[in-house]
């Protein structure tokens, strides 16, 4: 039935996977010196740790609206960037198993979760969306043309990006502006794969409220990013002022700009 719901068994997960998303941002982004006990592998520097923990949060953004959410099509775009996320995980698992804190309890947690992850999530995508009855709410306004061409176009470099960097993780670790390990390389590539596959999803979506969450996602955990880079000078190559700090500025400016744009236009087409 097309009625835009949200399924029972779409919200036990994700109310599942919120939990834990949680508390995985709390132990990165306020333990960062404990992750050898308390997480999956030792995550060093602390802006690495703080990096992963806001995506995280982030994530919880997603997941939330997805288990006490009222309508599907506001959360459809995060469950293929999630699942895309989670098959990064797992590969970069599996190619550095030797980093991870093999026989610890969180460690075999973090293993069945994203060897479950990666079928589990497309899975609810695909068994959900079958209620998507693809029309604007009562109150929504349209997307531009233009503007989800752009949206496109910037996933699209993105994940060309990721792609460098996961399958040749010494180009990130060159470039990025803090030290990074191969296994923290390719993690954050499949960090960066989520605004990517979201971009090119919210792409294909002319509804506003369709937006709306994932960009309130991606703004709140990069914004947390940029209060981690504050928080952690010393972590840096350089100095906090590098392309990545510049970019993820960049990215939230133009996120809030459209988003109030966008949210004066639906208020006055009610």
């Amino acid at each position: 039935m097309k009625n835009d719901n949200i399924l029972l068994v779409t919200r036990l997960v994700e109310i599942f996977i919120a939990f834990f998303s949680s508390l995985a941002f709390v132990i990165l982004f306020f333990f960062p010196d404990s992750t050898d006990k308390l997480f999956a592998w030792p995550v060093k520097p602390h802006m690495s740790s703080l990096y992963i923990g806001a995506g995280y949060v982030g994530g919880v953004w997603l997941h939330l609206p997805a288990a006490l959410g009222k309508r599907w099509h506001r959360v459809n775009a995060g469950f293929p960037a999630i699942a895309v996320f989670t098959m990064f995980m797992l590969a970069a698992t599996l190619l550095h198993w030797e980093r991870f804190s093999l026989g610890a309890a969180i460690f075999n947690f973090w293993l069945v979760f994203y060897i479950i992850a990666p079928f589990l999530v497309p899975a609810l995508w695909i068994y959900n969306r079958c209620t998507d009855p693809g029309l604007p709410e009562e109150s929504d306004v349209v997307v531009s043309a233009t503007a989800r061409l752009i949206t496109r176009l910037a996933g699209t470099v993105v994940l060309v990006f990721v792609a460098m960097g996961f399958f040749s993780p010494e180009f990130f670790m060159r470039i990025w502006p803090w030290t990074l390990t191969p296994l923290t390389a390719r993690v954050i590539a499949g960090w960066l794969s989520v605004i990517g596959v979201g971009a090119l999803t919210l792409g294909a979506d002319s509804r506003w409220t369709s937006w709306r969450v994932f960009l309130g996602s991606t703004f709140f955990g990069h914004g947390l990013v940029l209060v981690a880079a504050v928080m952690n000078p010393a972590d840096f190559k350089t100095s906090i002022f590098n392309w990545f700090t510049f970019a993820i500025a960049i990215m939230l400016s133009a996120i809030l700009i459209f988003y109030f744009r966008m949210e004066g236009r639906r208020r006055r087409a009610v």
